[in-house]
């Protein structure tokens, strides 16, 4: 397969356990199969506690993805149709191209870390919720064995 930014040839690399992407040589973009990203999604390998430990700068992400770094249509590197650039999960801030047949998607260098710290993100905040419901739940129980 080509890249579909700089036309050189991408080559399969092993991203995280054992995860196979197609990754390009010189832009450093990569190709995710469809289910791919989710396969990473599960997988929680590299740390980002540094820079989860930092409150994400929205309005600059914001501002950075209303001036988009590539410019211009890609094609699919599978079915060579034009790729749609949209906001992965409409809250990421990181804008990712899928494919229109549903062949997979382009991530350019350093979408695939933003992501995953966006999904660490995710599942911190999850996880502090539940924490919250739960703590919630006992203080009213309490409160109702009491009277």
């Amino acid at each position: 397969m080509k890249c579909p930014r700089d036309g050189s040839e991408l080559e399969t690399v092993t991203y995280e356990a054992d995860i196979e992407v197609d990754q390009c040589p010189t832009c450093r973009g990569m190709w995710l199969d469809k289910g791919v990203l989710e396969q990473i999604q599960e997988t929680i390998e590299n740390d980002y506690s540094k820079e989860l430990a930092v409150e994400p700068d929205h309005v600059r992400r914001a501002y950075a993805l209303s001036r988009p770094t590539h410019t211009g249509q890609i094609k699919c590197p599978k079915c060579n149709e034009d790729m749609t650039a949209k906001e992965y999960a409409y809250c990421s801030q990181v804008v990712v191209d899928i494919c229109p047949e549903d062949h997979g998607m382009w991530l350019d260098a350093g979408e695939i870390q933003a992501l995953e710290q966006f999904f660490e993100r995710a599942r911190k905040e999850v996880h502090e919720a539940e924490k919250h419901m739960a703590k919630g739940l006992w203080t009213s129980l309490l409160h109702v064995f009491k009277k």
